[in-house]
């Protein structure tokens, strides 16, 4: 006989479930009948009969079903990666993968922008698959697994998020926010503004490094004379750059990475100075 899954009812609600195995599920109530069989139908795109308090599915492992689970997806990747897989997904490294992480959350934020509810959902299931393929490409290597990736990222929202899971609190999004930077600085040591600068990744957009590194800036009590700006005034500039024929990605990464270097080096002390 094959062996089964049992979880209690209560537990089942809060369970991350493979499929591909035989459940039964113990000690379901009046109360509780409706929310089992409504993540039943979740999980397996069918309705599924309580009977006695209980609940039994065979497991279904095939790779041709109504509906798959997170069991299926680590299955699936394993299956393209084995020696007999795929050719091209055998091939990938970290770094032939690299710029899809980008492109797909990228598009992600587009769906997000536009409130294109059935887009976000492919999107971040696209992304998802990055995390899940650089785990399979780290564990094929020796390098780390997708557990050892859960643990530490399940490890980082309990110990930074201290105002939950410890003693503080916080009554807003911003009292929220300054317990998860005080946690973060604790975990890092009280990272100096230096190495908080150096982590920030010299791959990002120039606009998006430029708001980072003015922000620790700021923070640091190290840029109080920029002169406030509207959108449309930075527009303008925008439209003055591109006038002038300058490639701004260019010539704004270049000047964040001398305002980086230059307040490492001590050089400058006001934004006015350069």
């Amino acid at each position: 006989m094959k062996s089964e899954f049992i979880v209690t009812a209560e537990d089942f609600l809060n369970a991350v479930v493979d499929t591909r195995y035989d459940l039964r599920i113990v000690g379901v109530t009046e109360s509780l009948t409706s929310a089992v069989q409504a993540k039943l139908r979740q999980l397996y795109g069918r309705e599924v009969s309580v009977d006695g308090g209980e609940a039994r599915v065979p497991g279904e492992n095939s790779l041709f079903k109504a509906r798959y689970s997170d069991g299926d997806l680590v299955h699936v990747m394993n299956r393209l990666t084995a020696e007999d897989g795929c050719p091209w997904d055998r091939a990938q490294t970290h770094e032939s993968i690299r710029i899809n992480a980008v492109e797909e959350a990228y598009e992600l934020c587009e769906a997000i922008d536009g409130g294109d509810v059935d887009n976000m959902r492919e999107e971040v299931g696209d992304l998802m698959l990055q995390a899940v393929f650089h785990s399979d490409i780290a564990e094929r290597a020796g390098e780390f697994t997708r557990l050892d990736v859960i643990d530490e990222l399940v490890r980082k929202l309990v110990t930074r998020h201290t105002h939950i899971f410890g003693e503080n609190k916080a009554s807003s999004a911003d009292e929220a926010l300054a317990a998860w930077e005080n946690a973060k600085a604790v975990e890092k040591k009280a990272e100096s503004l230096q190495r908080q600068l150096e982590r920030i990744p010299d791959v990002f957009p120039a606009l998006l490094r430029a708001q980072k590194i003015i922000k620790k800036l700021v923070k640091g009590g190290l840029v109080n004379d920029c002169e406030t700006v509207t959108a449309e005034q930075f527009f303008r500039a925008v439209c003055g750059g591109v006038k002038a024929g300058l490639d701004l990605e260019v010539e704004l990464s270049r000047l964040v990475n001398d305002v980086k270097k230059n307040y490492l080096e001590g050089k400058i002390v006001a934004v006015s100075e350069l």
